[in-house]
């Protein structure tokens, strides 16, 4: 063996990545934890498509322990928007580098941008 090589090991464990839904009298939240690539999104979509589901007045989705959001998991982003239509007012809770890369994308227009979920709960439906 060349003295250079090495052994890699080349994981295929996907990142981690959670999704919890919470109810409450004012609208729906899904937090969404860790990482959001082609491979986690779609937990993020069924967390979205089940909060929909419920046709709530708001559905404010949390990014705030989110390390890392893909152009996969901006299109769920985008697709939860238009399936909530007129009836559901879709929120963003997210740090500063992923509502940047939103804002960035022109997507700034299409979601009510908030510092908490609590205020984003708080700003009433519409």
């Amino acid at each position: 063996m060349h003295p250079s090589a090495h052994n890699h090991v080349v994981s295929t464990t996907p990142p981690a990545a959670d999704v919890e839904l919470r109810r409450s009298a004012e609208g729906v939240v899904v937090d969404a934890r860790g990482e959001f690539d082609a491979l986690t999104s779609p937990k993020l979509r069924a967390a979205l498509d089940e909060a929909l589901g419920e046709t709530p007045a708001v559905l404010v989705v949390n990014l705030t322990e989110t390390a890392f959001f893909s152009s996969a998991a901006i299109g769920v982003l985008i697709d939860a928007d238009l399936k909530g239509g007129s009836t559901t007012s879709v929120r963003v809770v997210a740090p500063r580098a992923i509502r940047r890369t939103l804002q960035i994308l022109g997507l700034d227009k299409h979601f009510g941008y908030y510092d908490s979920t609590q205020a984003a709960l708080a700003d009433g439906p519409g």
